[in-house]
């Protein structure tokens, strides 16, 4: 097991504040492809161009999980922390369970890409990158067609919303849609390309209320507003390269895979030419979010002792949901309630959190805060 000096992964957490959007690299293993995370917040990236799945652990280090496949393409989870690989030119979906043993396989029609864990049940939904299908895998092997719509066109990312609504994005014409229940797709928006060897939509994403995009052929990272039609803006990247440091400076070499931790704070990418997974931490809320920003949350004590308290003036009274992750994003606390006369006041016991950093996600309404506080 080969450990990078600068255990980044751990690092992220600790060294970097909330607001500021920083780029690292982790450079051991060759991940190029997709990306997912199991409960305990250990990162899983696959390499196409390649035989193997990657396992990077949050104290940094990394090793083999599975290898031996064909070309791996889309990863994801289950309820059970069980692993399916899509194996692109294999075209079969393997299931292997949280130690890297083979549980199942089950064989496809034409290029498994992109897969993700149902929205409402155990099923797997995964697209065919060949066949323009989006299907559904049942536990049991079942696979049955959820959309053979007419603008699918090389199919791969998948996402989810908060509400279960599914999206889509096309690799080959990088376009991307909103997937209706009855297989329809509704037209959301094509993110641009420079051109290039590999003028395609990697992966996609859902965070902080946005749809996020990669462009391989633009080095790229896009920001999609699911609720309007071509409304995107860039997030990050410029020209093709492998600079680390600020958000505003970093470059990247063929964006590819791209997913966020449950805080929704931290970001990660798979870069596809150079082969490295890269962290981008301190994700600044986005646009609408904004607004919650005037509301004024105050937290404290901070550092915390025994019980932190969380106050806010409120512009507009909703009902607001505080969620408390630790450095490796797992959940340790929830609560929700009504704010009284638009006055937000909420007290946490700390006394059993063992010392380190935690990130407060607050949710009143449609808008989202992250807060970080120290014990």
């Amino acid at each position: 097991m080969k450990k990078n000096t600068l255990t980044i992964l751990a690092a992220i957490f600790t060294a970097t504040t909330v607001f500021t959007q920083t780029v690292t690299t982790f450079t051991a293993g060759t991940p190029d492809d997709d990306i997912a995370i199991d409960s305990n917040g250990n990162i899983y990236c696959s390499n196409y161009m390649g035989d193997t799945v990657f396992k990077f652990t949050p104290s940094g280090d990394v090793a083999s999980f599975i290898t031996g496949l064909n070309t791996p393409n889309g990863i994801a989870f289950n309820s059970n922390d069980e692993l399916y690989v899509c194996d692109g030119l294999g075209d079969t979906i393997y299931r292997y369970d949280i130690d890297g043993t083979l549980i199942d396989s089950y064989p496809t029609a034409s290029h498994p890409s992109g897969i993700i864990k149902s929205f409402t049940s155990e099923d797997m939904i995964f697209t065919e990158y060949q066949g323009n299908e989006i299907n559904i895998l049942a536990p049991a092997g079942t696979i049955t067609n959820l959309s053979s719509a007419a603008e699918l066109n090389g199919p791969v990312g998948l996402a989810y919303d908060p509400n279960g609504v599914l999206y889509v994005g096309n690799y080959t014409d990088r376009e991307i849609y909103k997937v209706l229940e009855n297989g329809d797709v509704v037209y959301i928006a094509t993110v641009p390309t420079d051109g290039g060897p590999l003028p395609n939509l990697g992966f996609i994403a859902f965070g902080q209320g946005f749809l996020w995009g990669t462009t391989m052929g633009s080095d790229k990272i896009y920001k999609i507003n699911p609720n309007g039609i071509n409304d995107y803006e860039l997030f990050a990247g410029s020209t093709q390269g492998s600079n680390d440091g600020d958000i505003s400076e970093a470059t990247f070499n063929t964006t590819n895979g791209i997913i966020f931790n449950d805080a929704e704070d931290t970001m990660y990418v798979t870069d596809f030419g150079t082969k490295n997974l890269r962290i981008i931490s301190g994700i600044t809320l986005s646009a609408g979010d904004q607004e919650l920003k005037k509301n004024k949350v105050i937290i404290f004590p901070n550092p915390a002792v025994n019980s932190i308290n969380i106050e806010a003036q409120l512009l507009y009274s909703s009902d607001y949901i505080i969620t408390i992750y630790n450095v490796l994003g797992e959940m340790i606390y929830t609560a929700e309630g009504a704010p009284e006369n638009l006055k937000l006041n909420h007290s946490v016991n700390t006394q059993n959190w063992h010392r380190g950093t935690y990130f407060i996600k607050i949710k009143i309404g449609d808008s989202i805060i992250t807060r970080k506080v120290v014990k």
